[in-house]
Order: C-alpha cells, then structure tokens, then sequence
C-alpha cells in the first residue's frame, strides 16, 4: 500500500522517501462532479475541471460555481499547509498565528457550501 506522504515515484525506497510537500495539490469538485478546482500547497488555483454539462447551466451559474469551488479548493491548501506545519513539530500557537483554517472548519465550510458531510 502507497503513503499518502510519498511522491508516487514507484522507487523501492518510495515508503521511507520525505513527502514532496511543494509538489501536492489539492482538489475540490462540486457534488456533482460537474465542477472542480485545484490548488497547490500556496493556494493558487493549478487545475480546472468543467464538463459539457456545467457549461451549458450558462456562464452566470458556471461563474458563481467555479468561484464557490475555488474558495474550497483554497481553503483546503490551507489546511495541507496547517497539517504539515503540524508534522514538522510546529508549536500549536506558532501555526494558530498565520491563521491557517482546521480540518474542522473546512469540513464545515464544505458541509455550508453543500448541505452535506463528506
């Protein structure tokens, strides 16, 4: 079984490899499926998913739901950056300074945008 932490390199030592962790990204899509967006660890969007039908909902909805996705996407980059702030020994306090959103509060904020627990 892969770490989630490895690199996905395939190497024989890839299990005891650091985790890349300014390579990872970090992926949203809407219930659907129909939307996603994805964000590396700075929280830039990197990725964009749109299918057929998300484009022919017409460009004021396409607009508001890549947007509403995007929010998502980089709040959860966010939290990647708390998670490893907290892997490298990172007092509680220090990573609390930034601002740096909870798992919780973006399980939260995807439960608000959705209306359901994922």
């Amino acid at each position: 079984m892969t770490s989630p932490y490895t690199t996905g390199t395939g190497d024989a030592d890839e299990g005891t490899r650091a985790p890349d962790w300014h390579a990872r990204t970090y992926e949203v899509f809407n219930p659907d499926s129909t939307v996603g967006v994805a964000c590396d660890r700075e929280g830039e969007m990197v990725g964009l998913h749109i299918t057929d039908h998300a484009r022919e909902q017409g460009d004021t909805w396409l607009a508001a739901e890549v947007l509403r996705i995007a929010k998502l996407a980089h709040m959860k980059s966010r939290v990647g950056v708390r998670g490893e702030m907290e892997r490298s020994g990172v007092q509680p306090y220090t990573i609390d300074s930034f601002g740096l959103p909870t798992e919780a509060a973006y399980r939260a904020a995807e439960n608000a945008e959705f209306g359901t627990s994922s």
